[in-house]
């Protein structure tokens, strides 16, 4: 018998092995599981808890959507939603998983972690040799051992201990994580709260990785407009609205907080003023657009943008057509576009997107790309 990913019932869903976060998450609860404890196991859904669910520049709807299915289809833990929450926050923000005891031999065969798991004498035995290099001893490494394929432990763990090495360097977390991990830059991503647990403070010495944004600002401009799509963007560079300027957001690079980092750093144009862009941009003042797919990614983009850009709204020129086409019958599925993980958003703050666009994909069903739209 197999379940909808298309495993033998007891396999681990075939996506488990590419979410880290995922896997140190069921982590989570089989090291309570390991402890002693009176309680049900249960676990709240915060930006300390779950960091990788309130990174916005990522994909957070698809890996919500991993956690209910372990919820729904395998029966790994209950969600316990809080309905107390406002519109604009995400929908498992404070929810509670609270873990279903039975699942505790499947999660051990996923994670192979058995009650006695013989690899943590192997780790105590290690990091005795590199506590000092350590603020918690190694602690946090033998709470939830990381794996690295072909790597032994004494390797993975003198891995880690180099890393307070290169700490006080200004490199950012990818480089450090070139430098120690054999070439592999993207080892550390998502073990932030694991660096902070080994090195403490320390780690705020590591450089942001900066958001680099591509950008045309005429002088004079008197409006913003931020654009999904690189062919989009281009095209309206070629034949720009009057008084725009043109911001490319590349997706979800751009959403939520790093957009407004002092770290944030632009690549303009020809004929661009970039010095008024970069002073006026954040400003409230400045009416601010975005235009992008008509679809649930693209909504859930512009609610990430409105956490640093707050008065953001649709874009009329550009979406009015993509509707029309919707409303005549135009449009992709979902399946013919690969899009059936995208999430409703269900609010994104902007009026026009809240009580136009978003009711017609739900009633629809079909989505449009901006690259359908020839404009001027």
């Amino acid at each position: 018998m197999a379940d909808g990913d298309g495993n033998r019932q007891g396999d681990p869903p075939g996506w488990l092995a590419e979410e880290g976060w995922l896997r140190e998450l069921l982590g989570w609860f089989l090291d309570r599981l390991d402890g002693p404890r009176q309680r049900d196991v249960t676990r709240r859904i915060k930006k300390s808890t779950v960091p990788a669910l309130f990174r916005f520049s990522e994909n957070t709807g698809y890996r919500w959507r991993l956690v209910e299915q372990l919820a729904t289809v395998y029966g790994i833990f209950s969600i316990g939603y809080d309905h107390r929450i406002e519109g604009h926050q995400e929908r498992y923000e404070n929810a509670q998983l609270r873990l279903n005891p039975d699942s505790e031999a499947v999660l051990r065969d996923w994670l192979q972690r058995p009650r006695l798991d013989p690899t943590l004498l192997v780790w105590q035995s290690v990091l005795a040799q590199y506590s000092e290099h350590f603020t918690d001893s190694g602690a946090a490494l033998l709470a939830s051992p990381p794996r690295y394929p072909d790597w032994e432990i004494s390797e993975l763990a003198a891995a880690f201990a180099t890393i307070g090495e290169h700490l006080d360097s200004g490199l950012s977390l990818r480089e450090i994580a070139a430098r120690c991990f054999r070439g592999d830059s993207k080892f550390l991503d998502n073990r932030q709260e694991l660096l902070s647990k080994l090195y403490g403070e320390r780690v705020a010495a590591i450089a942001p990785r900066p958001l680099l944004l591509t950008a045309w600002a005429p002088p004079g401009f008197q409006r913003l407009l931020v654009v999904e799509n690189q062919d989009s963007f281009l095209r309206l560079v070629e034949r720009p609205p009057p008084a725009y300027a043109l911001l490319y957001s590349g997706g979800f690079r751009a959403s939520a907080q790093r957009l407004s980092s002092l770290h944030t750093r632009f690549a303009f144009l020809p004929g661009s003023n970039s010095e008024g862009f970069q002073e006026r941009w954040l400003d409230t003042a400045l009416p601010t657009y975005f235009w992008g797919d008509l679809d649930f990614a693209g909504f859930g983009i512009l609610k990430g943008l409105r956490q640093s850009l707050p008065t953001l709204r649709a874009w009329e020129p550009g979406y009015r057509p993509m509707l029309q086409s919707l409303e005549n019958g135009g449009g992709h599925s979902a399946g013919q576009a690969y899009k059936t993980g995208q999430i409703d958003p269900v609010q994104t703050g902007c009026a026009y997107s809240d009580t136009a666009l978003l009711p017609a994909l739900r009633q629809h069903q079909r989505f449009v790309d901006q690259e359908a739209v020839a404009l001027g």
